[in-house]
C-alpha cells in the first residue's frame, strides 16, 4: 500500500472497521513509514480529544422546523415567515421620502431667496470675487468658465440680465 491508500484508510483503522487483511497491511506500512506514523498519531489524538467533549442534545424544536422545511411548509420565526423580507422595501421608502422632501425643502429655500431678493428690489445675485490656487491656461475650461457670464433672472418676466 502506498500513502496515499492509507491516508484513506486510516479513520476505518482506528475504529476497528478493516478486514484482518488491510489491517495488517496498514500496521506494516505504518512500522516503516514515519510521514504516516505520525499522520496516525495525530489523528487518534484528536478522536481522544473529541471523545472527551460533552454530549450536547439537539433542541426540542429541532425536528418539527426539519420535518417542516421537507414537507415545504414555513415555520414562522420573527420576520422569516414573510416571503420577502421587508427591511430593503423599507429603506426604499425612507430613501424616497427623505429625496422628495430634500426637493420641497430646497425649492421652499431657492423661493423664498428670490421672494426675499425681489421685495429688495434686487435684479440678480451680488457679485462674488472667486479666488483659485492654480494656472488657468488661456483657451482652457478653466478660463472659459471663470470669464463667462452669469445669467440671472430679473424679476420682470422676460428679461434676462448678465
Amino acid at each position: 500500500m502506498d500513502c496515499q491508500e492509507i491516508a484513506r484508510k486510516l479513520s476505518a483503522f482506528l475504529d476497528g472497521e478493516l478486514p484482518e487483511a488491510e489491517r495488517v497491511q496498514v500496521r506494516q506500512h505504518l512500522q516503516g513509514c514515519a510521514r504516516c506514523a505520525a499522520d496516525r498519531e495525530s489523528l487518534a489524538f484528536a478522536w481522544e480529544r473529541l471523545r472527551e467533549l460533552p454530549q450536547a442534545a439537539p433542541r426540542t424544536d429541532l425536528w418539527p422546523r426539519i420535518e417542516a422545511r421537507l414537507a415545504g411548509e414555513t415555520v414562522a420565526h420573527g420576520w422569516r415567515w414573510f416571503p420577502w423580507s421587508p427591511f430593503p422595501a423599507l429603506a426604499a421608502t425612507a430613501l424616497i421620502v427623505g429625496l422628495l422632501l430634500g426637493v420641497q425643502v430646497g425649492e421652499l429655500v431657492v423661493n423664498a431667496g428670490a421672494a426675499a431678493a425681489g421685495r429688495a428690489g434686487q435684479v440678480g445675485l451680488e457679485p462674488v470675487d472667486v479666488q483659485y490656487f492654480g494656472d488657468v491656461f488661456p483657451g482652457s475650461l478653466a478660463d472659459a468658465v471663470l470669464n463667462a457670464g452669469v445669467e440671472t433672472r430679473s424679476p420682470q418676466p422676460g428679461r434676462v440680465t448678465r
